[in-house]
């Protein structure tokens, strides 16, 4: 919620301010400076600029002010964002924007954890333009607050602040459930005018837990030996989806599964769902593949229950229904938070760009190129290559220019391609950064040492971190449970059960509002999952939106993309 202003901060950018008479030359510029430094993401540089503007005398104080706070926010310096807020609102009462400054303070305060004052600040908004985005800042910030007693104080200093309320009647069931909540809750309600089923009959849903129907191709029928080798990932997935199960039992978070066969075959999954037993589910997560695609998404259409399909990259799949989700990121996804990491943490903003003939190479270069064009980035060379052809391909990267060039992306998983892009880079520009895939670290030809001693950086959509105390909790599980390790679909299987469960525990079948709510947050096993991103707090993506970018430091991956 803290990247909520991107909205705000483009509305203000984009104001046309007069420049007064009386204003020196050399105030302009430093004013103008600051806006581009601030746009341009280097926050601690943009605060330097705007800082001799703040004081009372110059022209530009109230709007440089406003953007020194916003810089600081950026950088995450919270306790001068809030000073220099506090002094504007003192000095400047009736500057025209003076609603976004008290939405920033508001935000800072509540990173700085002073939620007392953070709704103060809110209360002030109530009848603005900023409301409904005043409303979710502060639902964001109170689904992160832990502390029953401080909420407790929060709901009898405002007893009046319905978003506070319901997120305190959303705690009582949940997080905080307790029999003798319900007087409570009954004061809330008729307080606030909620949903009385909803929340008294609380108890009783904690109690029976919540039905998720999983529609995978288990393919039964088949012969049970090619069956085995073929379905192993449903296998895997599955018992990932077991062993959540397992984990949230035991922390008192009921989820009643119920499996089906659903395959290839369409009037099977047709059929399935059309069941009257699938038909009050709370969740549905299938089927697979993407030729039942319609039927899930008529299904989501007309019961309003979630699907999720596990497996695919394809945002196709979703398509325009609110209620349908990918697990995965897809494709699109992948290729535009790559490029923007490359773009914010590359210089000079500048790329070669390589890419595989093939249909999913070239569709991820191409979305990969458009984004970091779309950014303000320059493609110095864009160029398809075929690794069947080895000394063609060799040719090309040989001859490839990186002067002024600031990263290489190669989008190729053969071998050909990945040994030249590093043959080049030994040879030529050893600290020139390159964003590929990771499957490029089981390519034998090459070893980890090389590639830990180049600045490699790899997409990698389901990186695990074996290091972690939780990974390593569920490997143990898992072992002992089924006696082999598990696979990259056993940890998707657990995620993926424990990240929905969690989120129907916490804010019941209402699934599109608690995504929306939640943002990208640390997943179990996964270094994040979420359906928002940083430019758009309020829109909902029908996939996942964080995609790991990890490089090796001393031979083990790491995560460099922050987690939000």
């Amino acid at each position: 919620m803290k990247n909520n202003f991107c909205k705000r901060l483009f509305f203000v950018l984009s104001l046309t301010l007069a420049t007064p008479v009386f204003a020196q030359q050399n105030e302009d510029v430093t004013y103008s400076n600051g806006k581009i430094l601030l746009q341009q993401q280097r926050y601690e540089q943009a605060m330097a600029e705007f800082m001799p503007l703040t004081i009372a005398s110059s022209a530009y104080a109230p709007e440089a002010s406003y953007f020194y706070a916003l810089s600081a926010f950026k950088a995450k310096r919270y306790k001068e964002s809030q000073e220099m807020l506090q002094q504007l609102k003192s000095q400047h009462q009736d500057w025209e924007q003076m609603n976004d400054a008290t939405y920033l303070l508001s935000n800072v305060l509540f990173e700085r954890g002073n939620y007392d004052e953070a709704l103060t600040q809110l209360q002030q908004l109530a009848n603005t333009p900023l409301a409904n985005e005043a409303a979710s800042l502060e639902r964001f910030y109170l689904q992160k607050l832990t502390d029953k007693k401080e909420f407790e104080k929060l709901v009898q200093r405002y007893p009046n602040d319905k978003v506070l309320g319901k997120t305190y009647a959303d705690k009582l069931i949940s997080v905080w459930y307790n029999p003798a909540n319900k007087a409570t809750l009954e004061r809330l309600i008729s307080k606030h005018n909620l949903d009385r089923s909803k929340y008294l009959n609380a108890a009783a849903r904690r109690k029976q837990g919540y039905n998720v129907a999983l529609l995978l191709p288990f393919q039964l029928n088949q012969d049970l030996s090619h069956n085995v080798r073929k379905n192993q990932f449903v296998n895997d997935l599955y018992a990932g989806m077991q062993l959540a199960q397992d984990v949230m039992e035991e922390q008192d978070i009921k989820l009643n599964l119920f499996t089906y066969d659903a395959g290839t075959d369409t009037s099977t999954v047709n059929r399935i769902f059309s069941l009257p037993e699938v038909k009050q589910m709370d969740l549905v997560i299938g089927p697979v593949y993407k030729s039942s695609a319609p039927i899930a998404t008529r299904f989501a259409q007309q019961t309003g229950i979630p699907v999720i399909n596990p497996l695919s990259q394809d945002i196709e799949i979703a398509g325009q229904n609110s209620n349908v989700f990918l697990f995965e990121s897809s494709v699109a996804t992948q290729a535009r938070q790559a490029a923007a990491y490359a773009y914010n943490t590359f210089s000079p903003k500048t790329a070669v760009i390589l890419f595989e003939k093939s249909n999913d190479d070239t569709t991820f270069a191409y979305y990969y190129k458009e984004h970091f064009k779309k950014l303000g980035g320059k493609i110095k060379a864009y160029k398809k290559i075929n690794s069947a052809q080895s000394t063609t391909t060799a040719s090309t990267f040989k001859n490839l220019v990186l002067t002024e060039v600031g990263h290489m992306a190669v989008f190729s998983d053969k071998m050909t391609a990945a040994v030249n892009a590093t043959s080049k880079l030994q040879s030529t520009a050893a600290q020139l950064p390159l964003i590929t895939y990771q499957s490029w670290l089981n390519i034998n030809q090459i070893t980890l040492r090389q590639l830990d001693n180049l600045e490699v950086y790899f997409i990698s959509p389901k990186f695990v971190d074996a290091t972690s105390p939780a990974v390593k909790d569920f490997r143990e599980r898992y072992l002992s449970r089924y006696n082999i390790p598990p696979s990259v679909y056993a940890y998707a299987g657990f995620e993926m059960l424990y990240f929905y469960g969690s989120m129907l525990q916490q804010y019941g079948p209402n699934l599109t509002q608690a995504l929306l709510e939640t943002g990208i947050k640390p997943g179990a096993l996964y270094p994040a999952v979420g359906y928002t991103n940083r430019s758009d707090r309020n829109q909902l993506h029908p996939d996942n939106q964080f995609v790991p970018i990890i490089k090796l430091e001393n031979l083990q991956p790491i995560v460099v993309n922050t987690v939000y």
